[in-house]
Formats: C-alpha cells, sequence, structure tokens
C-alpha cells in the first residue's frame, strides 16, 4: 500500500481569517502534516503540542520551517473537513481534549 500525502484545500473564509490574524501559509502546513489531530463533531482540528512532540519526534522542533514560525505554529488550531482548510485560529486559552 502506498501512502499519499493529502493536499490541503484554503477555502475563501479560511484565506480571509489567515489574513486578518497573520497566520502564514508555511505555518498551516507545517501543523497540518505533524500536527495532533482530533475529531470535533463533523470536523477535525489540528494542533501542534510541543510538549508531545519532544516526546514523540523531536526531529521536528529543528525543522526550518518551525524554527521560523514557531509561536505561530505553536499558537495556531485549524479546522480542516473533508480535505478543505475551513478556519485558523489563534489559540488564546486552553483547548479541552
Amino acid at each position: 500500500m502506498i501512502k499519499t500525502e493529502q493536499e490541503l484545500i484554503f477555502s475563501e473564509h479560511a484565506i480571509k481569517r489567515m489574513q486578518q490574524r497573520g497566520i502564514t501559509r508555511e505555518a498551516i502546513s507545517f501543523i497540518f502534516k505533524n500536527g495532533i489531530k482530533k475529531i470535533t463533531h463533523q470536523d477535525h482540528r489540528y494542533i501542534f503540542n510541543t510538549k508531545k512532540q519532544m516526546k514523540k519526534n523531536r526531529a521536528l522542533l529543528f525543522d526550518r520551517t518551525f524554527i521560523k514560525f514557531q509561536k505561530q505554529i505553536e499558537n495556531t488550531a485549524l479546522i480542516v473537513n473533508n480535505g478543505m482548510l475551513v478556519t485558523a485560529y489563534i489559540i488564546e486559552r486552553r483547548i479541552w481534549r
């Protein structure tokens, strides 16, 4: 079985919110590929938890994209539905489950 990497499609709403919140496409792609996925209702939420990644895959913390956009990556959550980015938002408080 060959695993193909899914490409993320950006909705108009997501592009608008990314521009308003100053979130780059590189940070979004990094979170989508390397973040932790949780199912919320019919959507998937992606976040990048640095502490969990330190235990799971320390090499990601030395990735050039992570170093360049570390603050954005650690403070951003994505809502994805069927491979389409619905929105991206800044995490201000603790996310439960």
